[in-house]
Parts: structure tokens; sequence; C-alpha cells
């Protein structure tokens, strides 16, 4: 199995940046499990994989994906609507790429145990720009193995390593988020305050988030 597999069966073409991700290894959490056990606080504060310091997200491989596609993100079970998961959170909600109702390739949380979700960002690009401005906004999640300046280290070195796969925009914002002045106070849990981040989502054009029903996963096993 392959995302391109999926992607291919679902009818959900993967966005150029994220099959880019992948062919580069930016998903992937080490050589392999041991590698990554022994090694993890090192990966976590070079990025990689990217979003390292993103809250509650979990990359997951074409073979997870699959698992969650045909078990529970079925259109089948979903009211028709097709999705590719690509990462998850400790709780089992999925992070999905799905179809807009203009046709365009959005990212969408779903959660495991409501009746609903929604689109909430307009494309996977957006996704990681969203997630490396809630980073900066608070890392307090990173404080529990790493020090502040570490943090700081972990959201800087994801935007960096973020450049080469975000259009010229994004990286503007993100880099006018780096040369501000970041706290005295060690103690402080972000780099960037509430308003400076609501503002770096102004470069966003605007999204209406588009709801849709979900059928919980315990639901589809009765079915």
């Amino acid at each position: 199995m392959t995302y391109e597999s999926l992607a291919a069966r679902t009818g959900i073409p993967l966005p150029p940046t994220f099959a880019r991700l992948i062919a580069d290894g930016k998903t992937r959490y080490g050589e392999n499990l041991d590698d990554w056990k022994a090694n993890w606080s090192d990966y976590t504060l070079r990025a990689q994989p990217l979003l390292s310091c993103a809250y509650d997200l979990e990359w997951i491989g074409p073979e997870q994906a699959e698992e969650i596609a045909e078990a529970w993100l079925n259109p089948g079970f979903q009211h028709a609507r097709a999705f590719v998961p690509f990462a998850i959170s400790g709780a089992g909600d999925a992070y999905c790429l799905m179809t807009t109702a203009a046709g365009t390739i959005a990212v969408a949380l779903v959660w495991h145990d409501r009746d609903d979700s929604a689109i909430e960002t307009a494309s996977f690009e957006h996704f990681v720009f969203t997630k490396l401005v809630e980073s900066a906004a608070d890392f307090e999640h990173l404080l529990d193995d790493f020090s502040p300046a570490q943090a700081r280290e972990c959201v800087l070195a994801n935007m960096r390593a973020a450049a080469a796969y975000l259009p010229a925009n994004l990286n503007h914002a993100l880099a006018a988020l780096i040369s501000s002045q970041l706290p005295d106070d060690e103690s402080d849990s972000a780099m960037i305050s509430q308003v400076t981040a609501q503002a770096a989502f102004g470069v966003l054009p605007a999204f209406a988030q588009e709801r849709f029903a979900v059928v919980p996963r315990w639901h589809c096993n009765e079915r």
C-alpha cells in the first residue's frame, strides 16, 4: 500500500507538497522504531518529522491510513464522503485530505467521537502553516520534555524546514514571526502573542469552515 494507491482509490489526489514530504522522508519517525526510541529528542529538535513542534499530531504511514479509511472513514459509512488520513491525534482523531464543495482538496480534522467535523484549512500548505503559527503561539506541550529555549528552537527548526515546501507568501509570514522579539522570560510558553498569531493568519485567504456529518468509528462496526 502506498499513499498514491490510496489516493487513486479514494479519488482524492495527493497535494504536491504532501507528496514531496513523503518522498523526502519528512513524515518519518527515524529509520525505524528502535532508532526513534533511541534518538527521538534529537530528531524532534531538528524538525524530524516536520511539525515535530505541533501539539498532539502524529504522522501515519499508508498502511495505517488505509486501515482507518476502510474501517471508519469509508464512503460506505460516511455518507458517500471519501478521506485520505495522514495523521492522528493521541485520542484517535484523524487529520485527513478531503474534497470541498468547490472540488478542491483541503484538510479536515475528523473527530473520532463526534457526529460532525469540519474542513478547517483550504489546503495542505495552509494546514502546515497554521500548525507552525499555532506552535509559535503556544509550545507549552513541548515543555514536558524540553527547556523553553529548546522548545523555541524546535519551533524555529520546523519553520526553517518548512521553507522548502511552502509558497513564498507563507514563508514571508513565517520569517516575520522569526524576526519578532522573543519573550525575555524563559518561563514563557510562547514565542509570539495570540494577537501576533492572528495577524499572521491574515495572510491566508478567507475560508469558511465546511461542516459535515460523521459516523463515529464504533458505530461503523455495527454495520
